[in-house]
């Protein structure tokens, strides 16, 4: 029977941790073993996942580094070929793993399993915005993952996805020393060079609404490390010519979502920057603006640099 590896990083989550827990000894195929990695809590978190008592639990503590390296630390100790991967704040469905093991089952060259989430926030709860899929019910190799991802929510997230540990090893790992979109870079790196196989069923609850999820001060000169690496592809092996297009639709995706992070922290320097990638590609932009239907502020946003910068 396969088995899967789960790391849970864990910082200062105390509260959260074991409802994350229970969710996974909650699945319907119980051939697993979870990896806590306590980033250095100072609130007891790493005591609360000990004290769950499952031999299957191994808590493992270090100095805090970071989610990239929490992460990392957490393949590197799997035992597993498969390993999947839950936020200490989010939670499973009973059905994910069953629906990851069918799917890694039925597409054995795949370089990563997902399944649908639902997004939780303080007002309720909801199904993402999914682009250039086929509609529900469904599962599969996704089509187009980078227009998937820019013209609609992230098919993938940190916490409804199992990849199997040679990809990992392959393909680098999490970016470490990043402030944002680590878990977005890999999951690009990955699909430059495997198939991405998706669920539609719901299995799993990504928490928005949670005390340190999304307050992030940005400094000058961040960006999401997508892509860099981008740009370094281009200077040395390149982009697969059958993705060029998609792939560039989802850079120019997170620049303009970068754009707007920097505007509300008061960057806006870097954005007026920022704009100017984004002007060289203007019929690019209103195909991604409009087929995307980007949030309002991300409207205004571009249409106020464009009266500036005219």
């Amino acid at each position: 029977m396969i088995k899967c590896s789960v790391v849970i990083p864990l910082f200062n989550k105390a509260s959260q941790i074991s409802r994350a827990i229970s969710s996974i000894l909650g699945q319907t195929v119980q051939a697993f073993e979870i990896i806590v990695v306590d980033d250095g809590s100072s609130d007891g978190g790493g005591e609360i996942a000990q004290g769950f008592g499952d031999p299957r639990i191994r808590i493992v503590r270090q100095d805090n580094a970071g989610v990239s390296a929490a992460r990392n630390r957490g393949i590197q100790l799997a035992s597993q070929e498969l390993i999947a991967f839950l936020d200490a704040d989010d939670e499973w469905h009973p059905c994910f793993l069953e629906t990851i093991m069918r799917l890694a089952a039925e597409h054995p060259d795949a370089g990563a399993y997902a399944t649908n989430y639902e997004i939780i926030t303080h007002t309720g709860s909801r199904l993402p915005r999914l682009k250039a899929l086929p509609p529900f019910p469904w599962e599969g190799i996704i089509p187009r993952y980078f227009l998937s991802a820019a013209l609609g929510e992230p098919p993938t997230t940190a916490s409804s996805l199992c990849i199997p540990k040679h990809v990992l090893k392959q393909t680098g790992g999490f970016a470490m020393g990043k402030r944002m979109g680590e878990d977005l870079d890999l999951w690009g790196r990955i699909a430059l060079q495997y198939p991405i196989a998706f669920s539609s069923i719901v299995g799993a609850s990504y928490h928005h609404d949670v005390e340190n999820r999304a307050s992030m001060t940005f400094n000058q000169r961040d960006e999401h490390p997508f892509c860099t690496t981008v740009v370094d592809l281009l200077q040395t092996e390149g982009i697969p010519p059958n993705v060029a297009d998609d792939v560039d639709l989802y850079v120019l995706r997170l620049k303009v979502e970068n754009m707007r992070q920097h505007v509300l922290a008061g960057n806006f320097q870097r954005a007026l920057e920022m704009n100017d990638d984004v002007n060289k590609k203007r019929f690019c932009f209103r195909r991604l603006l409009w087929g995307s239907r980007l949030n309002v502020l991300t409207r205004i946003v571009w249409h106020f640099w464009h009266w500036r910068t005219r």
